[in-house]
């Protein structure tokens, strides 16, 4: 799940807000971390507890069988354009990485066609190749791989973002809360608007999909007795301690890389942003910066997709009563595996939209549906029947309350201009 929130709707958030809005959005990241992980813990809890009772079937017995099937209506629709999101950054990356970029305005009507077709050719065959990833043993050495790049990515963020420590003081002054102007790109009417990015931000950490994924994970995952306090020392780690740098780094990454460029509110698509790794390397080597960044980023989205095409399959099969436990033997799962990864990447290539701002837009509509997933980890957390002696405890309830309701506010506050923003 660290992976998968690590992905390139994390990349793609954190680089645009940097670039777009300098260093005046580092406060949100470090203000939702610990929502981050005590959230994430609490519904990973669920799970560890409950290993043969899905998280669907708890809402649907604790609370009500209309809030399940609204939950499942709900996220399976916007987890599919997840997924179609994910799967445009790969295919734009890959294409990237051989200077084929996405047609702006005034390409050719030809060069607009053939993108469209090759983009729709490399959708299916990724999809082949990651079914056959997730179903034969390649999947493990491919997570070697993975980890690799992620970590030479990491590395590249974090010197471009200790660079970037050259302008501590306005860095620093980003950890002070403020929202900043929306910001007009030059030549056209449309606004970067600094309350998406903030959705977005929100959205990239305390997304539904975590939550009501996680139990079903930490249930395959479990072996033997759980500990509780181990898993939530892992979750300080992985989620608080390595997100939270990682996701700072990227910020300032941006901001110090591509802040400073003439067009930086043009920024939106994979191969202009891959410019935030080109100070990373010495003079004369920048041109592995973007390369890097594309191929990267591919490998981040495909983690991201790995996540959401498995927790819909888990929705789905648990809701309609079916074993969802990820196991070899699980024939039902590896059926709905495979057309939760074909559907979307057919679809993707028909969705007209820059790759990066697909991912953005999504990570805010992820924000705006948390709220009610939220207030279910809560109830559910508290319920003696689901938890047993583990209920949460008043600090834990204190900071969960507390998301519920910036969630719930930042959702009202916002909702107008979101919803403006995508019509």
């Amino acid at each position: 799940m660290a992976a998968g929130t690590m992905g390139a709707g994390a990349v793609a958030t954190f680089i645009l807000a940097g670039a777009w809005f300098r260093y005046d959005l580092l406060w949100v990241v470090v203000a939702i971390l610990p929502l981050f992980v005590i959230f994430v813990d609490s519904a990973s809890r669920i799970g560890l507890l409950n290993t043969d009772k899905g998280m669907l079937s708890l809402i649907r017995s604790q609370i009500h069988p209309s809030v399940a099937w609204f939950i499942l209506l709900i996220n399976v629709p916007v987890h599919l354009l997840v997924g179609m999101g994910q799967m445009s950054v790969m295919t734009s990356a890959l294409m990237s990485v051989f200077t084929f970029y996405p047609p702006e305005s005034g390409s050719p009507a030809d060069y607009a066609l053939a993108y469209r077709i090759a983009e729709a050719v490399l959708s299916v065959l990724l999809a082949s190749g990651i079914y056959w990833l997730l179903s034969s043993s390649g999947y493990e050495r491919m997570q070697k791989a993975m980890t690799s790049l992620m970590i030479v990515m990491f590395v590249c963020f974090l010197v471009v973002a200790l660079r970037g420590f050259g302008e501590l003081p306005a860095i620093l002054a980003g950890f002070v809360p403020k929202i900043p102007d929306d910001l007009a790109v030059p030549g056209t009417e449309n606004l970067r608007l600094s309350g998406q990015s903030i959705m977005a931000i929100i959205g990239t950490a305390l997304a539904p999909a975590a939550l009501l994924g996680i139990p079903y994970m930490s249930a395959d995952n479990n072996k033997g007795t759980p500990d509780l306090k181990r898993e939530f020392r892992k979750a300080v780690l992985n989620l608080g301690v390595v997100f939270g740098c990682y996701s700072i780094f990227v910020v300032v990454a941006g901001g110090f890389a591509l802040h400073s460029l003439a067009d930086h509110a043009q920024i939106d698509t994979v191969h202009e942003a891959g410019k935030v790794l080109v100070k990373a390397f010495p003079a004369g080597l920048g041109f592995l910066g973007p390369l890097i960044f594309s191929i990267g980023i591919c490998l981040a989205a495909l983690t991201t997709f790995i996540v959401v095409v498995q927790v819909i399959s888990y929705w789905l099969l648990d809701m309609f009563g079916y074993d969802w436990h990820d196991r070899a033997d699980n024939v039902p799962f590896k059926h709905m595996l495979k057309f939760w990864i074909f559907v979307p990447a057919i679809l993707a290539p028909f969705w007209s939209f820059p790759a990066l701002l697909k991912v953005l837009l999504l990570m805010g509509v992820n924000a705006l549906l948390i709220p009610m997933v939220m207030v279910v980890v809560i109830i559910l957390v508290n319920r003696h029947k689901v938890m047993g002696e583990h209920t949460a405890n008043s600090a834990r309830n204190s900071i969960l309350v507390l998301g519920a309701i910036i969630s719930i506010w930042l959702s009202i506050t916002r909702l107008p201009g979101y919803i403006a923003m995508i019509l």
